[in-house]
C-alpha cells in the first residue's frame, strides 16, 4: 500500500508480521509529534465542545419553532443532525485516535465505527445541501409550478432517501467493498453541481431584478419581510456550501496529489490536520445560520435565555419583519398581513 493511497475519513495501518521484530518501525510511522499532537486535541476538543451546542440549538429551534418548519428548514435539520453526529462523536474520538495511534491502529472495531461516522455524515452533508440547492432552483426556475412540485412531504421522503443513501454507502466504503476514490468523485461532482446550479440561479435572479424593482414599488411594503428571508435562506446555504468546499476540497485532493514514494510518518503529520479541518465544519455550520439569518438568531437567544440581555436588539428585527412566526406568542406580527407571493424571489 502506497503511502499517499486514499485514506479519507479513517487511516488503517497494516498489523505488523513480527511485532518484536517491527515494533520500533510501527512506533515511529504512528506517533506525531507532540506539539502537532496537542495543537489537533485542542482544536478537536474544542470543535466537539462548540459544535456540538450549536448544532443542539439548531436542532432545538426547529422542532420547538414553528416558524423554522419552511422546506429549506427541513433541509438544515438534517444537515444539523449529520452535524451533530460529528461533533459530539466522531470528533472525541478523533482526538482519542490522535494521541493514541499505536493502540488504535490494531483494533479493527475502532477503525471502522470512526469511518462509518465519517462517511455517513460526509455523504449526507453534501446531499442534504445539494437537495436545498435544488429546491430553490425550482423556486426561481418554475415559480409558478413550486407549490406544486415542491411540498412538506416531498421533502420529508427526499431527506429519508438522503439518510438510506447515505447509510448504504457509508457501510460500503467503509468495509472497503467500493474504492474510496468513489467518495472523492461523489463529492466533487455534487459540489460542482450545486456551485453550477448556484451561478446559474445568480444569473436567473439578475435578470429578474430588474422587473421585480418596479412590482415592489407597486406593492405594500408587506411583501418586502417575505422577499428578504427568501434572499437569505438562499445566501446562508450558499455560504455553507463555500465554507464545505474549503474544509473538505484539501482532504480529498492533496493526498492524491502527493509523492507516490512519501514515507508514511510524513504522509501522516500531512494527513491529520486536514482531517481535522474537514471535520471542523460541522462545527461551523450552525454558527454560519445565526449570523446570516435573524430567525436562527432570534430562536438561539430564546432558548439559551438571553431575551432581557439581547432584548432591544431581538425586538429590532422582529418589527422590522425579519422573523415571521405563523403561531401565536413566539415573534410579534405586523399590523399588514403579508401577501401570498405569485413568484418565489430568490437571489443571490
Amino acid at each position: 500500500m502506497s503511502a499517499n493511497e486514499p485514506y479519507f475519513l479513517n487511516v488503517t495501518v497494516e498489523s505488523p508480521a513480527s511485532p518484536t521484530s517491527q515494533f520500533t518501525s510501527l512506533e515511529e510511522r504512528n506517533t506525531l509529534e507532540l506539539t502537532q499532537a496537542v495543537i489537533l486535541c485542542t482544536v478537536l476538543g474544542v470543535a466537539s465542545v462548540l459544535g456540538t451546542l450549536g448544532n443542539l440549538l439548531v436542532l432545538t429551534s426547529i422542532i420547538k419553532f414553528d416558524y423554522l418548519r419552511e422546506i429549506p428548514d427541513f433541509f438544515i435539520f438534517s444537515l444539523s443532525l449529520s452535524d451533530f453526529l460529528v461533533t459530539a462523536i466522531f470528533q472525541p474520538l478523533q482526538a482519542y485516535k490522535v494521541t493514541h495511534l499505536i493502540q488504535v491502529s490494531g483494533i479493527v472495531a475502532f477503525s471502522e465505527i470512526t469511518s462509518l461516522l465519517g462517511h455517513i455524515s460526509l455523504i449526507a452533508s453534501i446531499s442534504n445541501m445539494f437537495g436545498v440547492t435544488v429546491e430553490r432552483l425550482i423556486s426561481i426556475r418554475f415559480p409558478l409550478k413550486y407549490d406544486f412540485l415542491v411540498t412538506k412531504f416531498r421533502a420529508k421522503v427526499t431527506i429519508i432517501c438522503i439518510w438510506f443513501f447515505s447509510l448504504s454507502y457509508g457501510t460500503v466504503w467503509t468495509q472497503d467493498l467500493a474504492p474510496k476514490e468513489y467518495m472523492a468523485i461523489y463529492f466533487v461532482l455534487v459540489l460542482v453541481g450545486t456551485a453550477s446550479i448556484y451561478f446559474y440561479i445568480f444569473l436567473i435572479a439578475r435578470r429578474l431584478e430588474g422587473r421585480m424593482v418596479q412590482t415592489q414599488r407597486e406593492s405594500t411594503d408587506a411583501g418586502i419581510p417575505n422577499r428578504r428571508r427568501e434572499r437569505k435562506a438562499a445566501k446562508t446555504i450558499a455560504t455553507i456550501l463555500g465554507v464545505a468546499a474549503l474544509c473538505w476540497l484539501p482532504l480529498l485532493i492533496v493526498p492524491n496529489v502527493l509523492p507516490k514514494n512519501l514515507d508514511h510518518a510524513t504522509f501522516m503529520k500531512i494527513f491529520f490536520p486536514l482531517q481535522t479541518l474537514s471535520v471542523c465544519n460541522s462545527s461551523i455550520n450552525p454558527y454560519i445560520y445565526c449570523v446570516r439569518s435573524s430567525r436562527y438568531s432570534v430562536a438561539f437567544t430564546k432558548l439559551l435565555g438571553l431575551q432581557k440581555i439581547f432584548n432591544y436588539k431581538v425586538q429590532a428585527k422582529d418589527t422590522k419583519g425579519l422573523s415571521v412566526c405563523r403561531t401565536q406568542g413566539d415573534v410579534p406580527k405586523p399590523d399588514t398581513q403579508a401577501p401570498q407571493k405569485d413568484i418565489k424571489d430568490v437571489a443571490l
